[in-house]
């Protein structure tokens, strides 16, 4: 047994018996544990210019956070789907694809708003069962076997998230983590309405390009409800209202950072086909 496959399994034992969620101390710790091999096995995009401009847009909503004792950490995975996950304890990963496909900086906020919203709420913390628990450990260590391919390792960047790390969250969860992308958008004074405007980016990409999106789609259901809810949801706060005309649309970083991507090889799932 590799070495990061027994301390991965190792840990899922020792939390087992935690019952049915995850203390506040146990989520820190198996998140950083997670979040430790993720960063070792997935094809994060490591040029410090691309992170420092992701922290400046990520840096705009972590302030407005909650829960003191979370150190939100942000990574782009290089994978040519359309993804995004949190890893309990504040990991957020995000994936070129996604960040591509964005048209300005709104939209990518929005996107990390939800994913913090995860966190906040505790989403996989609370839904962390025994048995889940394990079968994540067994899971996990085995989506980041180090003699994985390159284009197979970028496929895993999206399917780690979609089915391990977030389970498939429920749709009152993820409503909970769209409410909590409106309240962080609008709180940073960021236009509220570039979550809904990359919703239809999504649809637009879900048509020409289903396969870019399964791992998406499985822990992220996109459907006309939730965009309505979204809208529903900004029309009841007025200063989310407001923010449509007056709001951040776009910012600098946002378009460096996109630039810096396409200025990249091509990631290895794009590669591969």
């Amino acid at each position: 047994m590799r070495p990061g496959r027994y301390v991965v399994l190792a840990l899922a034992a020792a939390l087992a018996p935690a019952g049915c969620a995850l203390s506040v101390r146990q989520e820190l710790e198996v998140g950083a544990q997670y979040a430790q091999q993720l960063d070792q096995r997935l094809p994060l995009v490591r040029d410090p210019a691309i992170q420092a401009d992701l922290d400046r847009i990520a840096g705009r909503l972590t302030p407005l956070s909650r829960r003191p004792e979370v150190r939100y950490q942000f990574r782009i995975v290089n994978s040519d789907v359309v993804n995004a996950f949190a890893v309990p304890g504040g990991y957020i990963y995000v994936t070129r694809g996604l960040v591509e496909h964005a048209g300005t900086m709104d939209e990518l906020a929005g996107v990390l708003g939800h994913e913090m919203g995860h966190v906040e709420y505790r989403h996989s913390a609370k839904q962390m069962g025994r048995a889940q628990l394990a079968q994540f450990g067994v899971g996990l260590a085995t989506a980041i076997a180090p003699n994985a391919r390159a284009a197979q390792a970028a496929q895993t960047a999206a399917s780690v998230g979609g089915q391990l790390v977030l389970a498939r969250y429920s749709r009152d969860q993820e409503s909970e983590a769209d409410r909590a992308a409106v309240q962080f958008t609008t709180a940073a004074r960021i236009n509220p309405h570039g979550i809904v405007s990359f919703f239809e980016v999504l649809k637009g990409v879900e048509r020409s390009r289903p396969n870019a999106l399964a791992a998406f789609f499985m822990s992220h259901p996109l459907t006309d409800d939730r965009i309505q809810e979204t809208l529903a949801l900004i029309a009841r706060t007025p200063e989310a209202v407001a923010l449509e005309q007056t709001g951040e649309h776009d910012a600098p970083e946002f378009q460096r950072l996109k630039a810096a991507l396409t200025r990249l090889p091509p990631p290895p799932d794009r590669q591969a086909r």
